[in-house]
C-alpha cells in the first residue's frame, strides 16, 4: 500500500494532465453526437404554463361616509384609527329636539302595551283554585293569592314531610316548573318562582302529607274568566288599531330622521380619517367619516391586455408578498375590469383577487399573483430550443447508441412558461438529443 502511495506521489504531474484528458475523451465519445453538439438526456417532468402579475393588497370593503341631512355636528363617537363594528354609531348631527319627541311618541305606545299586559295577567291570575287529586282528602282546599307572571300550563303539587324527626313540611312543584320549598308555618308560601303564593287554612300541616293538587292557569272553569277574556281581546284589538295611528306612524318618521342624521359604520373596519369636527356643519353627502374594512383583503393585479384574455373569474391564483417571502398564500379571482387603466402610458386592466383575511396582512403591501393556465405532470418534456420545426412539423436529432445522430419527427402538446415543452409522442426518457451550443 505504501508502495503505491510514492508511485502516485512520485507520478502526480502525469496524473494532473492524464484525468482531464480522459475525461474529455469520454466526454467527447459518449456525451456528443456525431455532428459534436453536446446531448440532452430526456426525462420525465411537470409542464406549467402561468402568467405572473403584480398589484397591491387593498381591502374589498372602504366607504367615504356622510348624513343624508344637513346640519351642525353634535358628536363624534370615534377616534382616527378606531377598530368599530358594523352598525356602530360613528357620527351624529344635533337632534336634541327629534328625541325629546321620540321619547313622548314611545310612552305613549307603551301605555297601550301596559294595558295588554296588564289585562293578560289578570286573566291568568283571577279565580285560580286548587283541585284535588283524590276526592278522599278530609282537608280544605289550600288558597292561591298574588299575580302570576308567567306562561300559561298547570301546576301540579306535592306536600311531603321533610323528615320523619321534623315536623318541617315541603312544598314541591312540578310541570310549569320544578321547585321545593319549605312550607311556613304562619303566612302563605310561594308556589314556584312566579308570582304566587299558597296558604294552609288548617295549622296543622300533617293534615296535608302526601297529599297532591292541581293548578290551572288560568280557571277556565272560574266565575270570572269570560269576562277576563272579553277585556283581554278588547285590548289587543285596541293595540292592533293602534298599530295604525298617527302615533305609530309619528314615532317611525321621528326613527328615520334619527337615522339620516346619524352615520353608522356599514361593516367592521377601522376609520381612516375623520374630515370634520364638533359643532361644524355637513351638507347632505358630504364626507365627514372614512372606514376601511378590515374582515375582508383583495389583491389588485395589473393585467396587460396580452394576458387578460387568459384570467377567468374563479381561477385560483398563488399570493406572494413581499413582506412575506416564504409564505404563499392562496386566493380567488373575482373579477377583472372590463375598462382599461393607464400606467405610465400603458393600458392595463384590474384583476381584483379575494382571499384569507390574515391580521399580519396590510393594505398597501406589495404583491404577485401566479395564476396557472395549464399544467400537466410526470410527462415526458424538453426545452424547446431542442426542436426545430419544418413545414409545421416538429423534429428532434436523437443520438443512437452508436452515437449517430437521427432526425425523428416529434409531437408536442403544451408550452411552459419556462419553455419546457410537453412531448405527445416521438420521444422516451433515457434517450438523448444533439444540443448544439449555438442553439441555446
Amino acid at each position: 500500500m505504501k508502495n503505491i502511495y510514492n508511485n502516485l506521489k512520485k507520478h502526480k504531474k502525469y496524473l494532473i494532465i492524464g484525468v482531464p484528458a480522459l475525461l474529455v475523451i469520454l466526454f467527447f465519445v459518449f456525451g456528443r453526437g456525431e455532428n459534436g453538439g453536446e446531448a440532452y438526456v430526456v426525462e420525465r417532468g411537470n409542464v406549467t404554463q402561468s402568467v405572473v402579475l403584480s398589484g397591491t393588497v387593498m381591502t374589498s370593503d372602504r366607504a367615504d361616509l356622510g348624513f343624508a341631512a344637513g346640519g351642525r355636528i353634535g358628536q363624534i363617537f370615534i377616534k382616527n384609527n378606531q377598530s368599530v363594528a358594523r352598525g356602530q354609531i360613528l357620527a351624529q348631527l344635533e337632534i336634541g329636539d327629534l328625541l325629546a319627541d321620540l321619547k313622548i311618541k314611545q310612552a305613549n305606545l307603551l301605555q297601550e302595551n301596559t294595558k295588554i299586559e296588564s289585562a293578560y295577567r289578570t286573566l291568568l291570575t283571577e279565580d285560580l283554585k286548587l283541585i284535588p287529586k283524590s276526592n278522599d282528602y278530609n282537608v280544605e282546599p289550600p288558597t292561591v293569592s298574588g299575580i302570576y307572571d308567567g306562561p300559561e300550563g298547570q301546576y301540579k303539587i306535592a306536600v311531603e314531610r321533610e323528615s320523619i324527626t321534623l315536623n318541617d313540611f315541603r312544598l314541591l312543584t312540578f310541570n310549569l316548573e320544578k321547585t321545593k320549598k319549605i312550607i311556613k308555618k304562619e303566612g302563605s308560601t310561594p308556589l314556584g318562582t312566579r308570582g304566587l303564593y299558597i296558604s294552609f287554612p288548617d295549622a296543622d300541616l300533617s293534615l296535608y302529607q302526601n297529599t297532591t293538587w292541581y293548578l290551572d292557569i288560568p280557571n277556565k272553569s272560574g266565575a270570572s274568566y269570560l269576562s277576563n277574556l272579553n277585556a283581554y281581546n278588547e285590548a289587543l284589538a285596541a293595540e292592533n288599531a293602534e298599530a295604525d295611528s298617527v302615533a305609530q306612524a309619528e314615532v317611525q318618521k321621528i326613527q328615520a330622521e334619527i337615522r339620516k342624521n346619524t352615520i353608522y359604520a356599514p361593516f367592521y373596519g377601522r376609520v381612516t380619517n375623520i374630515e370634520k369636527e364638533v359643532g361644524e356643519n355637513a351638507s347632505v353627502g358630504e364626507r365627514v367619516v372614512s372606514v376601511l374594512g378590515e374582515q375582508k383583503l383583495e389583491v389588485v393585479l395589473q393585467v396587460s391586455e396580452l394576458d387578460v384574455s387568459k384570467v377567468v373569474p374563479g381561477a385560483l391564483i398563488k399570493i406572494s408578498l413581499d413582506a412575506f417571502p416564504d409564505e404563499t398564500f392562496t386566493g380567488t379571482l373575482k373579477t377583472v375590469n372590463s375598462r382599461e387603466t393607464e400606467i405610465e402610458g400603458v393600458p392595463v386592466y384590474e384583476a381584483f383577487v379575494e382571499f384569507q383575511s390574515d391580521p399580519r396582512i396590510k393594505t398597501g403591501m406589495s404583491a404577485k399573483g401566479t395564476i396557472i393556465l395549464a399544467e400537466k405532470s410526470d410527462i415526458i418534456a424538453i426545452p424547446s430550443y431542442l426542436v426545430k420545426k419544418v413545414d409545421n412539423r416538429n423534429f428532434v436529432d436523437v443520438i443512437g447508441e452508436d452515437g449517430k445522430t437521427t432526425e425523428r419527427e416529434v409531437m408536442l402538446g403544451i408550452t411552459g412558461t419556462d419553455s419546457m415543452v410537453e412531448v405527445i409522442s416521438g420521444l422516451s426518457a433515457g434517450e438523448r438529443i444533439l444540443s448544439s451550443s449555438d442553439e441555446k
